[in-house]
């Protein structure tokens, strides 16, 4: 397999020493994937965007990485078709396995709701359908369900339905830091709908499998049976 240079390094995206990036599905999604569909600020620049389509998997992680996080915005594999592409890099993302639903009560406070699903997808290098499996493995987020709802986002006076500000507020919004020094005053609420072309994509490597060592028992002079691993060996004993 011929492999590229890597885009990222260590040095890129640097954090203090003990630093450990943990969540859950639904910290993801809520407080990550949600805010970036509608083009709001993150909880942290941990998920940075990048065109996934764009690399290949060992290109994106930096050395001395087991994983890495990315916002990236899916295409549509024909302009009126309903498949979301997967070619990518110098071969292509292939789903393994089902969707694994999200849910959360944050959404409503009630019962926990759906809101995300989850998708584990295997990388092929070479042409789709002949291509070689790899160790390389994204867990895709998406927004589904509640997750897709419209909900009301504060923007400045003059801010259409879809939550992008009409040009003239934009031009407001640069001139004044203070949204109350605009002639149109304070900002407003607006019902905004998600970009579901929005994802969340964690890229690692399979684990391999380590076998299970049996010991040998032998016994000693002393009439005792010793066990006897041999690590040399891999799985069981024949």
């Amino acid at each position: 397999m011929a492999l590229s240079l890597p885009i990222a390094s260590a040095a890129s995206i640097a954090h203090e020493p003990g630093f450990k990036f943990t969540h859950t599905d639904e910290d993801i999604v809520v407080h990550s994937l949600r805010p970036r569909t509608v083009n709001e600020p993150v909880p942290s620049t941990f998920i940075v965007d990048v065109d996934i389509l764009c690399h290949n998997p060992w290109d994106l992680l930096p050395e001395g990485y087991v994983e890495k996080y990315f916002f990236s915005q899916r295409v549509m594999k024909w302009p009126l078709g309903n498949q979301w592409n997967r070619g990518a890099g110098h071969g292509y993302w292939k789903t393994s396995g089902k969707d694994v639903p999200i849910f959360s009560r944050s959404v409503n406070g009630g019962d926990p709701l759906m809101i995300g699903l989850k998708r584990t997808l295997v990388f092929y290098h070479g042409k789709s359908g002949i291509g070689e499996n790899t160790e390389w493995v994204t867990q895709e987020y998406r927004l589904a369900g509640a997750g897709l709802a419209t909900f009301p986002l504060m923007r400045p006076s003059g801010s259409n339905n879809s939550g992008e500000c009409s040009s003239a507020a934009a031009v407001i919004g640069k001139k004044n830091d203070n949204p109350s020094d605009s002639p149109n005053g304070a900002k407003v609420p607006v019902m905004v709908t998600p970009d579901e072309s929005w994802v969340v994509c964690r890229i690692h490597k399979k684990r391999k499998h380590t076998p299970r060592v049996v010991p040998r028992v032998y016994n000693s002079t002393e009439g005792r049976q010793v066990p006897f691993y041999n690590f040399f060996e891999q799985g069981n004993p024949k």
